[in-house]
Parts: structure tokens; C-alpha cells; sequence
């Protein structure tokens, strides 16, 4: 027998390392078997299980997928720090949640396997009544791993099965933004002049046109307000060259300013004349037609474009984050750097989730040749139709006035 195991009870051995084995035979063989552990009386407890053939089994759990779904709705889904949603993610995670408790309420929590996972995708798909489903599947699927993640924490469950679930929407078949963006600021003073035809959508194609030329997200551009304090969404410096947001994701320390260039001085000037007559009461650079004491709706916009954009012309498609796509590329026509674009919208990974959200530019772009495009339209800006100001609004930025003075520069007289 090796010196390395010594016999320290009937049948049990210590290995040098501390660990208990047995010495079975095994085929004929006789052979060492661990024990798993490092306690004498758990050894022998082991060793006396294996002899006795007793199986040991966990105790099943009782708790189902429904509760798991219903705990994270009852509190209303809060994110990893614990904090509400954003208005649109706090949607989204609402209408997921609706959708996966009839196919997973009565599932026990145990049942929750890759395999059962499989069976929720063919569900969905046959289903789903637009799309292919695959995309949705996994959006569902993360909503039903946050509800994990939330019933870890309250003690419900102590393991998350969805770790390491499947992915059924190939990144091959994925979509990105730049592939819904207008092309040219003349093709977005377009859109905004069809949303300025009806006085009802008036607010949404200034919504568009300053998330154009600011590369603001929507839930990022529905807090600014024109009554803003010093250093709250919607400030503007007492110079008039920057805007002050607040960034989604977490990312209010990458960078809480928008520069303030030509166009969207323009364009703010513009907005500001139109919402002085529109809505003289309303705090909101985007205030909602029904009632102009709040916002216009998350998903307003969003919701319309789908509705307008294909007047534009055949297969056009744009979406509120195209915006965003767009002011990316007006930036990068100008030669600048995607460091430094990551860093005007916000991104906390610098240039990489530039280079593969919105894809690449032509290489003379990178040395100053872009095209330089501008902010906007050859002829007459969108707004020129719904007011009697000129088409380019005279500038009314002050610069004299101090920041505990003025919370719209671009307002003051």
C-alpha cells in the first residue's frame, strides 16, 4: 500500500492531503475512491451510505416560475443597483413579464432547464404574430433572468438556472441602428415636415430633429426641460454652448453635456418660438399634445416613425435610435475620432461599441476627407411651415447672464 494513505478506521483511509478514501473493488480491480471530505465522521457516514446503497437526494423545491415572475413584478423590477428602471426598460420588462407567465407559470423552479428553454422558443415562434420570434425569445428570456437575479436576492431561490442560457437570435440576422437613420439632414427635415403637417404630432418632429442632432436616447431627451435649474436636464450654459443631460445606463459620469453647434442652436432657438406659442405653460422641450404638463409618451415617437418614415419612399424604415446612428455619422463625417464620439453620446467603452454598432467609414473619413455634412437641409429647415419667425431663427443666447440668474439662456429676451 502506498505511504501516502493511511488506515485511520475500518475501511477508511487518509490520504496525505487530509482527504478520507475507501478502497473498493472494482471489476475485479481493487482501486481508491475518495470520499469528498475531511471530516472522519463524515467520511464514515459516506462510506456507509455507498455500502447501504441509500440514495441521497436533494429536496425538491415547491416554488414555481409564476412566483419568481410575480415577486419581480411586485416590486416593481428593478435593475441590478436596485434602482427603478428608465420608463422605457420598466415597459419593456412589464410587457415581458406578461408574456412569460402562461408558458412558465406553473413550471417548478427545478424545471427551469436549457432543454425547457428550447421547448419556450417553439411556443413563442409558433405564436408570435410578427417577426420571426428568435429576437424575442431572448428579450424574453433576459426579462425572465432578471426576475432570477431579483429572487436571489429576496431569498426565494439561491441559484439563477438562466445563467447561462441559449441565444436564438444569430448576430448575423441582428439589425443595427445605422441601418435606420436618415442619410442627410435634408432626409430628416423631411420627416420632421410630415410630423409639423398635424398639429397633434408637432412635438414629435422636434423631438426627432433634436435627438438627430444631438445623439440623445429618448428617454434621455424627454427630460429636458425648459425651466431647468443650473445643472438639470435641459440647462443651458450662460454662453449657449452646452446642454446639460442626463445619460441612461449609468453613464452620467462619461459625460452629462451636449455641444451646442450651429444647427442645433437653430433648431433649439426654433423650438423654443414654437413652444412659446404652442405651449407657453409647459416646463417640457417636448410636451405632450393631451396633457402639456408632462413629457409626450416613451414610446411616442418611436410608434409614429413606423407609421411615417415609409412616406419618405420605398422601404425607408427609421427608428428613434437611428437618430442617434445619425448624429454619429454627421460626426465622423467631420474626421473625428470615435473615442471621441463615444465620449459626446455618452459610452462608457470608448471607441469599440462605435466601431460595431454602427459599423465602419470610408478610410479617407479617418484623415479629415469626409464630406464634413451638415446639420441642416440645403433649403429651408422643416420648421419653416408651422411659423411665421424666419427660417433660421435670430440668435437669442446670452452670455452675459450668470448660471443662478438663467435657466434658459436660449430663452432669455
Amino acid at each position: 500500500m502506498s505511504k501516502k494513505y493511511e488506515l485511520v478506521a475500518d475501511g477508511i483511509y487518509k490520504y496525505a492531503s487530509g482527504v478520507y478514501f475507501e478502497r473498493p473493488t472494482l471489476n475485479g480491480c481493487r482501486t481508491w475512491r475518495s470520499l469528498k471530505t475531511s471530516n472522519l465522521k463524515l467520511a464514515r457516514e459516506e462510506l456507509y451510505r455507498r455500502r447501504s446503497g441509500v440514495v441521497v437526494t436533494d429536496e425538491k423545491s415547491t416554488t414555481t416560475v409564476g412566483e419568481i415572475i410575480r415577486n419581480y413584478q411586485k416590486d416593481d423590477y428593478p435593475d441590478q443597483q436596485r434602482q427603478l428602471r428608465p420608463a422605457r426598460m420598466h415597459e419593456l420588462e412589464e410587457r415581458n413579464c406578461a408574456v412569460l407567465l402562461p408558458y412558465w407559470d406553473k413550471i417548478s423552479v427545478d424545471g427551469v432547464t436549457l432543454a425547457e428553454c428550447d421547448r419556450y422558443h417553439d411556443w413563442r415562434v409558433e405564436n408570435i404574430k410578427r417577426g420571426a420570434g428568435h429576437r424575442a425569445v431572448d428579450l424574453d428570456l433576459n426579462t425572465l433572468s432578471n426576475a432570477f437575479l431579483w429572487a436571489c436576492r429576496c431569498e426565494l431561490v439561491t441559484v439563477n438556472p438562466l445563467a447561462s442560457r441559449p441565444r436564438y437570435c444569430s448576430e448575423k440576422f441582428v439589425h443595427h441602428c445605422r441601418e435606420y437613420m436618415p442619410v442627410d439632414a435634408d432626409e430628416l427635415h423631411r420627416l420632421a415636415q410630415l410630423f409639423f403637417v398635424n398639429t397633434r404630432s408637432e412635438v414629435l418632429g422636434w423631438q426627432a430633429l433634436v435627438e438627430g442632432q444631438t445623439g440623445l436616447r429618448t428617454c434621455e431627451a424627454l427630460l429636458l426641460r425648459s425651466d431647468a435649474a443650473p445643472y438639470t436636464p435641459g440647462w443651458i450654459t450662460p454662453n449657449g454652448k452646452s446642454l446639460f443631460v442626463r445619460r441612461a445606463k449609468g453613464q452620467d459620469a462619461v459625460n452629462p453635456f451636449v455641444a451646442v453647434h450651429d444647427g442645433l442652436r437653430d433648431t433649439l432657438d426654433a423650438l423654443f418660438l414654437w413652444k412659446q406659442a404652442r405651449f407657453p405653460n409647459s416646463p417640457w422641450y417636448f410636451p405632450s399634445p393631451e396633457d402639456s404638463a408632462e413629457a409626450v409618451g416613451s414610446t411616442a415617437l418611436a410608434h409614429a416613425l413606423l407609421r411615417i418614415s415609409p412616406k419618405l419612399g420605398a422601404n425607408r424604415k427609421i427608428t428613434s435610435h437611428g437618430m442617434r446612428a445619425f448624429y454619429v455619422l454627421v460626426r465622423r463625417s467631420h474626421g473625428i475620432s470615435d473615442v471621441q464620439i463615444a465620449y459626446e453620446i455618452g459610452h462608457t467603452t470608448g471607441g469599440a461599441t462605435i466601431a460595431a454598432v454602427y459599423g465602419g467609414c470610408p478610410p479617407n473619413w479617418l484623415v479629415g476627407d469626409g464630406p464634413k455634412m451638415s446639420w441642416l437641409p440645403s433649403g429651408d429647415p422643416a420648421w419653416k411651415s408651422i411659423m411665421g419667425a424666419p427660417a433660421v431663427p435670430q440668435r437669442r443666447v446670452q452670455n452675459t447672464v450668470a448660471p443662478a440668474e438663467c435657466h434658459h439662456p436660449a430663452l432669455a429676451a
